[in-house]
């Protein structure tokens, strides 16, 4: 399993005499169980604050102290407020993120000379996480921490969002989104059983929820089941195939019984959905 690291218990006798090397890898043993602990036993997320504000009309967003974790469990810790311009463009979308640092790339606080022929070096980091502006096209979700969405027009903030943030609060053990789409909109591929028509299944695209899992799915079809011209009556089952992270298909049963469930509701088309009013209602729980 790549995600278990290999460490070694370090342990000490009176009267040793302990280098750098010792202490920076009892350092980064802790560090590392603490990492595994933190993606193995909780949900990735922000814990508390990292709250961002931006009014319209303005060129820079605030953002406050917080904590958070990313998926690998590392700890982002932002101390103190922070004033960050929007991206210098005309017009689009951009994501603020929070990024954990790795200690090559953190910024040195502290830095001391060696006594006599030693080597110096530097012995206090910031800490601080990088706070940046990413497109949708530059995030990875999980080791990207969405702190909010900015749409930029004419150089300013026209929408700042907050819609986007993924929340690990300690004891929040499910991540639950969902959505809602007209099904005449759909793409629905007929449904054979037995090479005879059952009705139509179709793809429905969770990517934007941000799962990292498969999560349990559940969806319905709300709308009309019925039409007075001309008469119509439809009997239906709903059900979930194939589940991933990013995705499932909806399975749409609608046999044929008699004078209910004209052969018009199987049209891949969709018409009789569009007249019926029909929305695909999903809900996805991950955890």
């Amino acid at each position: 399993m790549g995600d278990i690291p290999e460490l070694e218990r370090i342990s000490f006798f009176s009267g040793e005499l302990l280098t750098a090397d010792d202490l920076t890898a009892l350092d980064s043993n802790n560090r590392e169980l603490l990492w595994l602990h933190n993606r193995s036993m909780h949900n990735w997320g922000i814990g508390l604050g990292l709250d961002v504000q931006g009014a319209r009309g303005a060129t820079s967003v605030a953002v406050n102290p917080g904590y958070a974790t990313d998926s690998d469990g590392h700890e982002i810790i932002l101390s103190n407020p922070l004033t960050l311009a929007i991206p210098a463009i005309t017009s689009g979308s951009y994501y603020l993120v929070a990024n954990w640092v790795d200690d090559a790339d953190e910024p040195v606080v502290e830095q001391r000379s060696a006594p006599a022929c030693g080597a110096g070096g530097s012995v206090r980091l910031s800490g601080a996480p990088a706070i940046l502006w990413k497109t949708s096209a530059q995030l990875t979700y999980g080791t990207d921490v969405v702190l909010a969405q900015v749409t930029i027009q004419n150089c300013a903030i026209s929408q700042l969002s907050t819609s986007v943030r993924r929340y690990g609060t300690c004891g929040s053990t499910f991540y639950i989104q969902g959505g809602r789409l007209s099904a005449s909109a759909l793409t629905w591929t007929p449904w054979l059983v037995g090479g005879a028509p059952v009705g139509l299944t179709a793809s429905i695209d969770t990517s934007a929820a941000n799962f990292q899992s498969s999560p349990n799915y559940t969806v319905q079809i709300v709308g009309s089941r019925s039409l007075s011209s001309p008469p119509t009556t439809i009997v239906d089952f709903v059900s979930v195939a194939s589940p991933s992270p990013t995705g499932f298909t909806i399975q749409l049963s609608v046999p044929a019984l008699g004078p209910v469930n004209p052969d018009t509701i199987r049209d891949p088309g969709g018409a009789l959905m569009g007249q019926l009013g029909w929305v695909v209602s999903w809900l996805g729980v991950e955890g």
